[in-house]
């Protein structure tokens, strides 16, 4: 007779050990791991080229105040908008105050360039202050995607703190600081500063 059959003796089931449930939950964490990379992946957004998938139009409540923006970033709406926040695809994070504005890049298809004095690499991290915008040393682990449940700002909205104004596009983020009109945009092709 087949031992999955087989009553055992107190009538109960098999019990799994604690070695075996480790390993379950294990795999369950990573089957879920998994699955969340690839949907961020699919998502779209944040690509060069990519074509936006149908989203929900995003509140706005006034036009931008004019400025100069890089050629190819679409005219942008104010919404509004927290001082940290991911694009929709989650690729991008950003932290915006009255004294800067900070983007980081978790998946970039450019190369982390280095720098001399630097022992690890700049490019997935670009800020702007009063001074002007710059990249600085990531020494470390490299930064990864928005955390769960960070505020997100639209594609074509934007956000202003103080001096900054942040705006989210499918080709990227850019910041800038009003006054200097100095600034930076970061895409998934890289970074550049103006």
């Amino acid at each position: 007779m087949d031992e999955s059959t087989t009553p055992r003796p107190g009538g109960g089931r098999r019990r799994l050990g604690p070695g075996m449930t480790v390993f379950l939950v294990v795999d369950v964490l990573l089957v879920l791991a998994a699955a969340v990379a690839l949907a961020a992946y699919f998502s779209g957004g944040d690509r060069p080229g990519d074509t936006p998938r149908a989203q929900a139009t995003p509140s706005v409540s006034a036009p931008a105040t004019p400025g100069p923006t890089p050629s190819g970033t679409p005219p942008a709406t104010e919404a509004p908008g927290p001082g940290t926040f991911a694009l929709p695809s989650g690729n991008i994070a950003c932290e915006i105050s009255e004294s800067a504005a900070t983007c980081t890049i978790a998946d970039s298809a450019a190369e982390p360039a280095t720098q001399e004095g630097c022992a690890g690499v700049v490019g997935p991290i670009v800020t702007v202050n009063a001074e002007g915008a710059t990249t600085p040393c990531v020494q470390g682990a490299l930064p990864g995607a928005a955390a769960p449940g960070t505020p997100v700002l639209e594609y074509g909205a934007s956000t202003t703190v103080g001096d900054f104004t942040c705006t989210s596009s499918t080709s990227g983020a850019t910041c800038r600081h009003d006054p200097s009109a100095a600034g930076f945009t970061l895409a998934r092709a890289g970074h550049q500063l103006f």
